[in-house]
């Protein structure tokens, strides 16, 4: 559900990327970005302290959307775009190079355990990733409760190479703290700031780029080999895909296929359909109610199986 529309934008949407962030706002501002805004508190006081910025929100849960987006109508604020995408790949797929002034992110999930160290969003490709959309002298903010997950990121960023230190301070003084902030204070727990600022540019590989075709396939189809696909697993580099779901249409020769693919840690959930465009050729593409980024995982699964159908 979607409550104010002039603040969500959908990328894939969007037929070239990375983004025209100048076109998307109609103006040349810096742009600021937060990588989960929550409950939209901090993004609302944010951007009507600061209107003459951009600012451009990440996050993964519909709720946050819903209640972010009820905080900037309240507010009445002018500068802002939500996006329900995870941030990691955002920042890398949407954004130019060099075009970010600041990327902040309050309080992440820390992801505590060993086994669940890749989660944590902090690791060294993150700051590779943020060396190259920042801009020189660009800065990524950190705050968390967790010592030791903002230790671990200063770690990472020094160790990058691309990254100086400006700030590490235990128990900083802000102009603002959110609902939750204010609690763990309450309970005595130490708060900890990392402020670290781009001194030089790494390289990154992006999964989508310029602009963006419908992958499709055709060719001569054997339909009695679908009920094989279902729940086999296709694997590629880094590109893994499973066929979850096959639906036949009831009055024509017309197929509903429902893929899971995933580009390393990136998933996607969509569907493909599949029909015959005459005797001799079938046609597989994506579903018109079915829009996932156009990444290297989606266009395989795609010609994967239509080969395996022919």
């Amino acid at each position: 559900m979607v409550i104010y529309p002039e603040y969500e934008i959908k990328p894939q949407n969007f037929s070239y990327f990375p983004l025209d962030w100048k076109e998307i706002f109609n103006n040349e501002n810096p742009i600021h970005v937060e990588l989960g805004f929550g409950n939209g508190e901090f993004a609302a006081y944010y951007c009507k302290k600061n209107p003459e910025l951009n600012y451009i929100g990440f996050e993964l849960s519909i709720t946050s959307m819903i209640k972010a987006q009820r905080k900037l109508k309240n507010s009445n604020v002018q500068n802002a775009k939500l996006i329900l995408l995870d941030g990691k790949f955002g920042l890398r797929e949407l954004f130019p190079d060099g075009s970010i002034e600041k990327v902040i992110m309050n309080f992440p999930i820390p992801w505590y355990k060993n086994y669940q160290a890749k989660r944590r969003i902090i690791i060294t490709e993150f700051f590779e990733i943020l060396s190259v959309v920042l801009k020189n002298g660009g800065t990524f903010e950190l705050l968390s409760d967790q010592d030791w997950y903002v230790i671990e990121a200063r770690e990472n960023a020094l160790k990058s190479g691309f990254f100086e230190i400006v700030e590490f301070e235990k128990n900083p003084k802000r102009e603002f703290y959110t609902r939750y902030e204010k609690k763990w204070i309450k309970f005595g727990r130490d708060i900890y700031k990392l402020v670290v600022s781009k001194k030089d540019c790494g390289k990154i590989v992006r999964l989508i780029g310029g602009a963006i075709e419908m992958p499709h396939a055709k060719g001569k189809a054997n339909i009695e080999k679908l009920p094989a696909l279902l729940n086999n697993v296709f694997k590629e580099n880094n590109q893994t895909f499973v066929v979850k779901g096959i639906y036949k249409s009831l009055d024509n020769e017309r197929y509903l296929i429902k893929v899971i693919s995933s580009d390393k840690d990136f998933v996607q959930h969509y569907f493909l359909t599949l029909y015959r465009k005459d005797d001799d050729e079938w046609v597989i593409k994506l579903d018109s109610e079915s829009n996932p980024y156009r990444t290297p995982a989606v266009k395989w699964s795609v010609q994967k199986i239509m080969e395996v159908l022919s």
